[in-house]
Parts: C-alpha cells; sequence; structure tokens
C-alpha cells in the first residue's frame, strides 16, 4: 500500500508543480494544510477518494491520471482480440522530429481499459523532457483506440484546447513488430496550422542516437511518395 500511495504522491507533485502551485498552494485549494499535502506528495498517507478527486479538481486533470496502475496488462483485455503488435503493451513511446525547433519530440501513450469491441481509453502526454516524469508534458490528451483489419486509429482530444483533435493511424498493426511507422494528423500552434507528419512509435524508450533522429527527418522516399501521389503517406 506503502508503494501505491508513494507513486500517487510522484504524481501530485509533478502535476503540481506543472501548474506552478505551492505546496501551500494546493492545500488552500482542497482546504488541507501544508504539512498534509507535503505528507500525501511523499506518500506518507493514503489518500481517500474524496481527497483524490478534490485535488485532481484543483489541478485540473482527471482522477485516472493520479492513480498507480501496475504494469501487468488489465485482467479486462481480451488479449486474443488485441492486434499482435499491442499484446501485453500497456504504454508506447513515439516520437517525432519538430523542424521549428530542429530538436526531438517524444510522447508517451497510456493503454487504458476496454470500452466497446476492439476500443479502449488511451492517454497521450505530449512533448516531455524526461520518460520517469513524462506527466511534465507540454499538451495532454484523452482519446480512444479502435482496432481494425487493416490498421489501428487513435483518436486524442486535447484536454485544454477544445478545437484540437490529434489522429494517430498505424497500418498492419496485427504483424509484431519493435516498433511502427505513424502518420498523424493535428494542428500546430507555432504557427497555427493544420498539418501532417511522420512518427515512430516503440514500445520501449527508443536510443536517441543522430542516426535515429535522422530516421524521423521527411526522406527522400518520403518526397518521392508525396510527388507521385500528391500526398502525405507513410506505408511501413
Amino acid at each position: 500500500m506503502m508503494h501505491i500511495s508513494e507513486e500517487i504522491g510522484k504524481k501530485i507533485n509533478i502535476f503540481r508543480k506543472k501548474k506552478g502551485w505551492t505546496v501551500q498552494e494546493l492545500g488552500d485549494a482542497i482546504c488541507k494544510s501544508k504539512a498534509t499535502v507535503s505528507k500525501y506528495e511523499k506518500g506518507q498517507i493514503s489518500l481517500d477518494v474524496d481527497t483524490l478527486y478534490d485535488i485532481a479538481a484543483a489541478l485540473g486533470v482527471s482522477p485516472e491520471q493520479l492513480l498507480y496502475y501496475a504494469p501487468e496488462p488489465e485482467p479486462v483485455r481480451q488479449e486474443d482480440a488485441v492486434p499482435s503488435f499491442f499484446q501485453g503493451i500497456r504504454r508506447l513511446y513515439m516520437y517525432t522530429f519538430d523542424g521549428r525547433n530542429n530538436s526531438l519530440s517524444r510522447s508517451l501513450i497510456e493503454i487504458g481499459g476496454k470500452q466497446a469491441d476492439n476500443t479502449y481509453k488511451v492517454m497521450m502526454y505530449m512533448t516531455y523532457d524526461d520518460v520517469s516524469q513524462y506527466q511534465h508534458c507540454e499538451n495532454t490528451y484523452t482519446g480512444r483506440m479502435v482496432h481494425y483489419d487493416a490498421l489501428t486509429r487513435l483518436v486524442f482530444q486535447n484536454r485544454d484546447t477544445p478545437m484540437e483533435q490529434y489522429t494517430i493511424n498505424m497500418l498492419a498493426s496485427y504483424l509484431d513488430a519493435p516498433y511502427k511507422w505513424v502518420l498523424n494528423y493535428g494542428l500546430s500552434s507555432r504557427p497555427f496550422m493544420p498539418i501532417a507528419a511522420k512518427a515512430l512509435i516503440t514500445k520501449k524508450p527508443a536510443a536517441e542516437t543522430a542516426d535515429f533522429i535522422k530516421a524521423l527527418h521527411i526522406s527522400k522516399e518520403d518526397i518521392r511518395i508525396l510527388k507521385l501521389y500528391n500526398m502525405l503517406a507513410v506505408t511501413g
């Protein structure tokens, strides 16, 4: 139980700092003392459900974002109905190269419980620096993942910007592999414009070598296909 309380406390600490609040400010928002909030963050006190919801509301996140999830796949998931690439996977790591500032952009996708046939709840944390604190990111999205025969599609909604939806299409998810190239659609805010971008999704954090980052750039083959079809496409 202490381990779970510590993990929840770490998440509270991350989201509090992301909001720019002090321990005292969070305490004032939920009518708790500074000492009590500090003990919550250190995992020294177990949270009751009401307080968990109060903290989530104060920080502007969903209660699920504060919960601890064990590494094992959720029993509710029917593994035989899940494409091979997603078998036993709870987290995915997505990488793109951001040409606006010539840097690597990292995102983490959490796969939640089953909502309907072939449909699962997902959450994405976009643009973080430290994978151990991925919740400290620029944008947070909630959404759903749907498996079809030929592809898997993830559709996300930005939690802070209602007009922004982000879509990821992955071909041949029924074939297992360490990684998959995908095509993403969304909005750029700097400058503001609709965009499509290629990205790489992996099952484990990738080694961010120079060759790895170079592979994320638009290649000559990408340009050839673009000119051939007059469309940006990802086929592998």
